[in-house]
């Protein structure tokens, strides 16, 4: 009768590794939580992610401890069933040794060569199928010619002898067994000696079953095949050492298999789980296989059952946290559609929440709040009107205010055109009688005279200029100026500059002009680069008591750059960035040193702006200044500006 051996295996890592990491995917793809949407969304996607891992790892980690029983039992039965096979075949081979044994020590009872003995022998073959053939060799026989023979040099020396197998040409096993025959003296006459046929092993082996698809083999210490179901497989002698049992047993004939139910290619070339048993005393080794596809069928019945139940498990856990979560962002709603409510105008309704918790608290303010709101709803439209006279208030009162400011604007320019003409009569009328006194047109003057005069006519002058600039700031204000823009020759340019400071100034500081004989064309307003440039020298004179005053310029890229560079009395750090500004001075004080209206700089700046330029002032205190105008030689060409404005102001002080 079969033995029918349930068994199961776990799955390679191999396998399983690809379905986590669709199960990964999944969470990842689906179930992570949403940052968009309502609460709801977000509590239904963090829960079921929660409970969907929970869940996932409760599966697998039950999945992995059911099939890692279900291998250790597997493999302990099938241990057990090749030992119990082992055991088994080595009681039967011994029993028929000591049969055989029993035998040799009866004919030990006749003496040697009689007929009793070869009736005694007959008897074992006929009695005992598994015998085919037995002798008795002594040394009337043909020992002499055996003596090499393992069988007989063992038995001679008093021990048992049993040979490899062999087969037959129909695929039957046989041994051959020797044992000594002792005489009367306790000596060794001679040898007694058998064929067995080993065709019960067949059964023996044939009738192991297990699981599906499980199968049972014999082989010796060479790893021969011994016995197996089909005796055609066992008569081609197959050459057994690559198969994996085999392997295993080879390599440890005299111990168990340590390594039960153990993946490895089979005795039909396929991949199997093999365990293997050795037999006592033979040598031999019973090996079970079990198809790997067979093995693996139940294990893909509890994949699938595990499966099955992570997706209802999922499907339980979305609908609980789906009622949970409902349960929870309810009220929430309810307060979004009373917000609503009421800022559609209903400010007498109120939320109704009874949860208990800090949701139903938020309630009961969101409702004394709503009341809040009737009451300042109520006097807010007595406060909008009293607002909104006060602002109508307020705004006449500005446009009042605006339209002084404008008529005194107004008045201002009508004073200072009024003045500025007044002004400019008597101080005209005033240097052309100076002149002519000191032209001595009206009688010989003294040199005392003439310096008086000298003195009139350079204040007056000096005076005539803050006036007209004072009317040019005022025309900047007003939008009244812009630049006429055309070619202008700089050797040309510069001559006429210079010619205009041929004399030395009065202070006899000398001017150096470093300007090179070749520079191209500029498109531009020359009046107002003239303007910018004597401005800037005279104020670079008036400040400087002794040293020099330079004037360059030089073509860099597209443009002109010119410079101003002195040797007078500086600035100090804190009052660069304020110079270009209207009516500043170096020196505000009642008793300062050096005269002018404070609008020279300013006016210098804005006319750098209309011709797209840009200017800027390094100055040490103490050791003198120097300003940088760039202009571009196209007037349609801009200077690109600093990064900190319309004016980089740098200073190495």
């Amino acid at each position: 009768m079969g033995l029918n051996i349930p068994t199961q295996i776990v799955p390679m890592a191999k396998e399983v590794i690809p379905r986590a990491l669709a199960m990964r995917d999944f969470w990842k793809t689906i179930l992570v939580p949403i940052r968009g949407g309502g609460i709801r969304r977000r509590l239904m996607a963090w829960g079921l992610s929660i409970f969907g891992l929970a869940l996932l790892v409760v599966v697998v980690a039950g999945y992995f401890y059911m099939a890692r029983q279900i291998r250790q039992d597997a493999a302990a039965l099938q241990s057990e069933l090749a030992s119990v096979t082992g055991e088994r075949i080595r009681n039967f081979v011994r029993r028929k040794i000591e049969r055989f044994s029993d035998n040799a020590d009866a004919l030990s009872f006749y003496p040697l060569g009689r007929k009793e003995q070869q009736l005694l022998l007959g008897l074992l073959v006929k009695n005992d199928n598994s015998f085919t053939e037995a002798s008795i060799i002594n040394s009337h026989s043909d020992l002499t010619d055996q003596s090499k023979s393992p069988k007989f040099i063992k038995a001679l020396k008093g021990e048992d002898y049993i040979s490899p197998v062999y087969t037959s040409t129909q695929a039957q096993p046989f041994v051959t067994m020797a044992i000594p025959f002792w005489g009367a003296a306790q000596s060794i006459v001679g040898v007694v000696s058998a064929e067995a046929d080993l065709s019960f092993l067949w059964e023996v082996i044939g009738k192991i079953h297990f699981a599906t698809a499980g199968y049972a083999y014999l082989v010796d210490e060479h790893g021969n095949l011994i016995a197996y179901s089909d005796a055609t497989l066992v008569l081609k002698r197959p050459d057994l050492r690559q198969v994996a049992g085999v392997q295993k047993f080879l390599r440890n004939p005299a111990h168990s298999d340590p390594t039960p139910a153990q993946e490895g290619r089979g005795l039909l070339d396929k991949p199997v789980l093999t365990t293997y048993a050795p037999v006592p005393e033979l040598g031999w080794a019973v090996v079970l296989e079990e198809p790997i596809d067979a093995a693996l069928a139940n294990v893909e019945t509890l994949k699938r059952s595990a499966l099955v139940f992570l997706a209802i498990g999922l499907f339980v856990g979305a609908a609980v946290i789906a009622w949970m979560s409902g349960r929870m962002t309810g009220p929430i709603r309810d307060l979004h559609e009373g917000a609503k409510i009421i800022g559609s105008g209903n400010l007498d309704y109120r939320v109704n929440i009874e949860t208990g918790d800090e949701i139903e608290w938020l309630g009961e303010e969101f409702n004394k709040m709503a009341g809040e709101l009737k009451v300042f709803y109520a006097t807010l439209e007595q406060k909008v009107k009293d607002k909104t006279h006060e602002l109508e208030k307020t705004n006449s009162q500005l446009e009042q205010a605006n339209r002084s400011l404008v008529n005194a604007s107004k008045a201002k320019d009508e004073f200072l055109n009024i003045m500025s003409h007044e002004l400019r009569t008597p101080l005209n009328v005033i240097s052309g009688y100076a002149q002519i006194l000191k032209d001595g047109v009206l009688g010989r003057i003294q040199p005392e005279q003439d310096h008086g005069l000298r003195t009139i006519l350079v204040q007056s002058k000096e005076l005539l200029r803050m006036i007209n600039e004072v009317l040019q700031v005022g025309s900047l204000e007003g939008g009244n100026v812009s630049a006429k823009f055309a070619d202008v020759n700089l050797r040309d340019f510069f001559a006429d500059i210079r010619s205009t400071y041929e004399v030395l100034p009065q202070k006899g500081i000398p001017l150096y002009w470093n300007i090179p004989d070749k520079l191209p064309m500029v498109n531009t307003d020359g009046e107002k680069l003239k303007h910018i440039l004597q401005n800037l020298i005279n104020n670079a004179i008036k400040f400087t008591e002794e040293g020099s005053v330079t004037i360059s310029a030089r073509h860099i890229s597209q443009a002109i750059e010119f410079k101003v560079k002195d040797t007078g009395i500086g600035m100090p750090n804190e009052t660069l960035p304020s110079i270009f500004q209207m009516f500043r001075q170096l020196d505000g004080s009642g008793t300062r040193s050096y005269g002018g209206a404070g609008v020279g700089l300013y006016i210098v700046k804005k006319f750098v702006e209309l011709l797209n330029g840009k200017i800027e002032v390094e100055s040490v205190l103490d050791k003198g200044s120097t300003f940088t105008v760039i202009i571009p030689i196209h007037a349609s060409a801009e200077i690109l500006p600093a990064t900190d404005g319309d004016l980089r102001v740098r200073s190495t002080g």
